[in-house]
């Protein structure tokens, strides 16, 4: 039987990058596993994640927005790794965040941008399981990775003037009870750049194949800790379940189409020890995606979701749909 390697960069590993409130706008940081049957040496790339808040939602139920407003969240990591072995890759990822919004504040409408360098994120991957018989694949993958303070955590500053010790109890506009005019829903905690804390995360994939037909899986757990202005973001719990077809699978090049279910849950974050009510979200996102490559050495993903089922607490406002690429290379 003719085997033909078979290569899959699979976005939905992700690691911690980014603080934002919202766990459907972690950056997915691209663990680099691109090829079944990896090969040591160099590799680097590129990856975007943009997401689209504009839906401002109530305890998961969707509410009249009078102040239209939104947050634009484009974060693009570049990123370098080293396959130590075949199994060990080890990587750095380096995110420049961009994000513009529009909300209502003191009576008016705030409008601006926050832009620069976000947590940069080191990670090692190894793969426990690989086995490749042409017409089966089977690899399973742990990993881990450490993210380090380096973004700006100016904008949590925020947080000490509308929160106070019962978590927001008595801020209106936080809290989501403003007499004054609109309800905002984007607060310090969605912009700042950084958190000022080092964090940790673990997880776990596989990737089975059967012919041209493949599922994959994984699941990762964020573990943040206190930064800066004594602001502990929640930790956050994501998964993903794929299943997909190869198109193209040849030898030089493969195109595969794939359907993926996600999950995020994140925890409340915390102000001084104290739980901020409006800041637990559990989102269910759904969405097709493309992979290609193209020679032994480099990859491309393109991939589009929206949520499917959404659940916050209090009030904020929400994601509407999101777009991810990748581009990878071996040298």
């Amino acid at each position: 039987m003719k085997k033909i390697p078979i290569r899959r960069a699979p976005l939905g590993a992700l690691l911690l990058c980014a603080p934002l409130a919202n766990a459907c706008d972690l950056c997915s940081v691209y663990t680099a596993g691109m090829a079944h049957g990896e090969t040591s040496g160099w590799l680097a790339g590129v990856s975007e994640q943009f997401t689209r808040y504009d839906d401002l939602r109530e305890e998961g139920h969707a509410l009249h927005d009078d102040a239209g407003q939104y947050l634009d969240s484009s974060i693009t990591q570049l990123f370098l790794g080293y396959g130590i072995t075949d199994r060990l890759t080890v990587q750095v990822n380096v995110p420049y965040i961009h994000r513009s919004f529009e909300r209502p504040e003191h009576g008016g409408i705030d409008k601006g941008t926050e832009a620069g360098l976000g947590d940069v994120t080191a990670s090692a991957q190894y793969t426990l399981v690989r086995t490749d018989d042409g017409d089966h694949t089977f690899v399973w993958r742990v990993l881990g990775g450490v993210k380090f303070g380096t973004g700006d955590s100016d904008r949590i500053a925020e947080e000490l003037d509308e929160g106070d010790d019962e978590g927001h109890a008595d801020a209106p506009k936080h809290g989501g009870h403003d007499d004054d005019g609109p309800i905002n829903g984007i607060h310090g905690h969605d912009l700042a750049l950084g958190s000022g804390s080092t964090d940790f995360v673990a997880g776990t994939s596989a990737f089975y194949r059967s012919g041209r037909w493949y599922g994959s899986g994984d699941v990762q757990y964020a573990i943040r800790r206190t930064g800066d202005f004594d602001y502990r973001f929640g930790n956050d719990l994501q998964w993903t379940l794929s299943a997909g077809r190869y198109l193209v699978l040849e030898h030089d090049r493969t195109v595969s189409l794939q359907v993926n279910l996600s999950g995020e849950d994140k925890d409340y974050d915390e102000l001084a020890g104290a739980k901020l009510d409006d800041t637990h979200s559990r989102v269910l996102f759904l969405g097709p995606q493309v992979d290609f490559t193209f020679g032994p050495r480099a990859s491309l993903e393109l991939r589009a979701e929206a949520p499917i089922d959404t659940d916050n607490s209090a009030i904020q406002t929400t994601a509407s749909w999101r777009l991810r690429a990748a581009l990878v290379t071996r040298f």
